[in-house]
């Protein structure tokens, strides 16, 4: 019979593995393995976000499996600890799926109660993850959810910092048309992150044009000056030809900058 840390270690490798049927008849056998924590400080919940690719299935027995437990599962500490569990990094369970692009894992997690406003050790939330991997559908349901498009991490990045690098201009778009549950509702399109720079300087200095016009139009302060004093068109970005290329359709767009 296998021993009590064995059949945590066969959950946590069966999670990973994406193997939704061998996972599910373990965990209806020991429930309480859904609440055992691997060598990575991860649930089983979270190695079957790393699967390749990650398990619904596997997501699904991890959730299924709180209703076995002696408690129902709903509202305790089994629920809480295994969906707000942080990683090594401070991922819990919503980040990481947010971060993999996978819509439906998300809309389960958080339909189990995943807390949209969990932040990893760098203060980076779900949006932060969808913002900058261009997830506009996971996106689209945090904000619905309560997600606040005006969190700033540690780096005092918003998301929109995060779709302005990307050049994400859907992302961008949803941004713009969201509101915050907090003060101020709008969108703050020129605030500063740690260096100085606004979401209009990373787009620019990452050869973003759309998306620098996408701000602009919106009301992003083109005069706005970086750390050092360098407003975003005064960036050198990307260099050579593409930098001259964003610049020009600035301008055409948007007329030129005030000298």
């Amino acid at each position: 019979m296998a021993t009590a840390q064995q059949q945590s270690q066969d959950v946590h490798r069966l999670a990973r593995e994406g193997n939704a049927s061998l996972l599910r008849m373990a965990l209806e056998q020991n429930p309480d393995l859904v609440t055992s924590i691997d060598q990575d400080a991860r649930t089983p919940l979270q190695n079957a976000l790393s699967a390749l690719p990650p398990s619904v299935g596997c997501v699904e027995a991890c959730l299924d499996a709180f209703n076995n437990l002696a408690d129902g599962g709903f509202g305790e500490r089994a629920r809480t600890k295994v969906l707000e569990n942080p990683d090594g990094v401070g991922n819990t369970a919503v980040l990481a799926a947010a971060s993999t692009g996978n819509l439906e894992i998300v809309k389960l997690l958080i339909g189990a109660g995943a807390d949209v406003h969990a932040t990893n050790e760098k203060g980076v939330t779900a949006l932060h993850y969808a913002a900058s991997k261009g997830h506009v559908s996971i996106g689209r349901l945090l904000i619905s959810k309560g997600a606040d498009i005006n969190t700033r991490d540690r780096a005092s990045q918003l998301p929109l910092h995060r779709a302005a690098t990307t050049g994400s201009l859907p992302f961008i778009h949803l941004i713009l048309a969201s509101r915050s549950p907090s003060k101020p509702e709008k969108p703050r399109l020129n605030l500063s992150d740690r260096a100085g720079n606004t979401p209009l300087h990373l787009a620019i200095e990452s050869g973003h044009a759309e998306a620098a016009v996408a701000l602009i139009e919106a009301g992003a302060d083109r005069d706005k000056g970086d750390a050092d004093g360098v407003r975003p068109e005064e960036m050198e970005g990307v260099g050579g030809t593409e930098a001259k290329r964003v610049r020009e359709y600035i301008v055409q767009r948007c007329g030129p900058l005030s000298s």
